[in-house]
C-alpha cells in the first residue's frame, strides 16, 4: 500500500494547485455518461474511461492496451502517443480513481461541520468506494503502483491530497477529545488501519462470510463507531489501557488467578 506522510496544509495546497492546472479535470469517470460516443480530441479520457470499465471486469494482469484500443475503436497503437505502456495507463486510471476519492471526501468535509460525523461519513466512503470500485480500487493501494522508489508523480499528489483530507478529519476530531499533535500520527494511520481493514475483510468476502449471519454494512458501522469511540475516550484512559497491555507493564495472568495450564 502507499506509503503517505502527513503533509502541512500548505503543502496539499501547493500540490492541489498544481494538479489543478493540468490532470485534476472531473474524473475520467464522470464523463461517460454525459458523451457515449468518444472524440479522438479527448482520447486520453476516453482510453482512462475504458480501462476503468475493463479493469473491474477482468483484473489488472489481464487489461492491455490493445484491449482498451479495441474497447475505444481506435488503433491499437494509439494509446503509446497518451501512456508510456501498460503500466503508464495503469497509472493514469489510478490517478483517476484517487482524483475521484478525493472529490468525494472533499464534498463530505464542505457538507458536514460536526466533526464526529464528518469523520464517519470520510471512512464510510472510502470502504463504499472500495466495494463500489473493486478493480480499480486494488489496483489504487496496491503493491503494482507503489512497489516502486518513486512513484508516478501525478499518482502520487493525488493520493496524498486524498489521504490528507482524512488525516485532517482525523486530526480535527481528536483534538476537539484532548489529543494534540504528537499523537495524531499514529492516530491517523490506527484510523487508516480500520477503513482500510474493514473494506479488505469485505472484498476479500471474509465478511459476510460462510455460516454468518453478520452483515457487512453492520460490521462497517460497528467497526467505525469503535474508532471513533476509543478516540472520544481520550488520551488519558488510553493511557490506562495501554499501561495494561504493554509488554512487561502487568503481572501474568497466573498472578492474578489466571487458568492453570492443562
Amino acid at each position: 500500500m502507499q506509503k503517505i506522510s502527513l503533509s502541512t496544509p500548505s503543502e496539499e495546497s501547493d500540490a492541489a494547485a498544481e494538479i489543478a492546472s493540468g490532470a485534476a479535470k472531473k474524473p475520467a469517470r464522470a464523463s461517460r455518461a454525459a458523451s457515449p460516443s468518444y472524440h479522438h480530441g479527448d482520447l486520453r479520457n476516453a482510453l482512462i474511461v475504458a480501462g476503468r470499465r475493463l479493469l473491474n471486469e477482468i483484473g489488472a494482469n489481464e487489461l492491455s492496451l490493445r484491449h482498451v484500443a479495441r474497447s475505444v475503436g481506435v488503433s491499437i497503437a494509439a494509446p503509446s502517443h497518451h501512456f508510456e505502456g501498460k503500466d503508464g495507463l495503469l497509472a493514469a486510471i489510478a490517478s483517476d480513481g484517487f482524483h475521484e476519492l478525493a472529490a468525494l471526501r472533499r464534498g463530505i468535509v464542505a457538507s458536514t461541520t460536526d466533526p464526529l460525523r464528518r469523520l464517519y461519513r470520510i471512512m464510510e466512503c472510502y470502504v463504499s468506494f472500495a466495494e463500489r470500485e473493486k478493480g480499480l480500487f486494488y489496483l489504487m493501494v496496491g503493491p503494482r503502483m507503489w512497489d516502486k522508489k518513486k512513484p508516478p508523480r501525478e499518482l502520487n499528489a493525488l493520493a496524498t491530497s486524498s489521504f490528507n483530507l482524512f488525516a485532517s478529519a482525523v486530526c480535527e476530531y481528536a483534538s476537539a477529545k484532548g489529543w494534540t499533535d504528537k499523537d495524531f500520527e499514529l492516530l491517523v494511520h490506527a484510523a487508516w488501519s480500520v477503513e482500510h481493514g474493514v473494506a479488505m475483510l469485505i472484498l476479500t468476502n471474509q465478511v459476510p462470510g460462510p455460516g454468518r449471519k453478520m452483515k457487512a454494512e453492520h460490521m462497517v458501522q460497528f467497526s467505525l463507531s469503535m474508532l471513533l469511540n476509543g478516540i472520544a475516550a481520550g488520551p488519558e484512559n488510553f493511557a490506562q489501557i495501554e499501561s495494561q497491555v504493554a509488554p512487561g507493564s502487568a503481572a501474568p495472568d497466573s498472578a492474578r488467578g489466571g487458568r492453570k495450564k492443562r
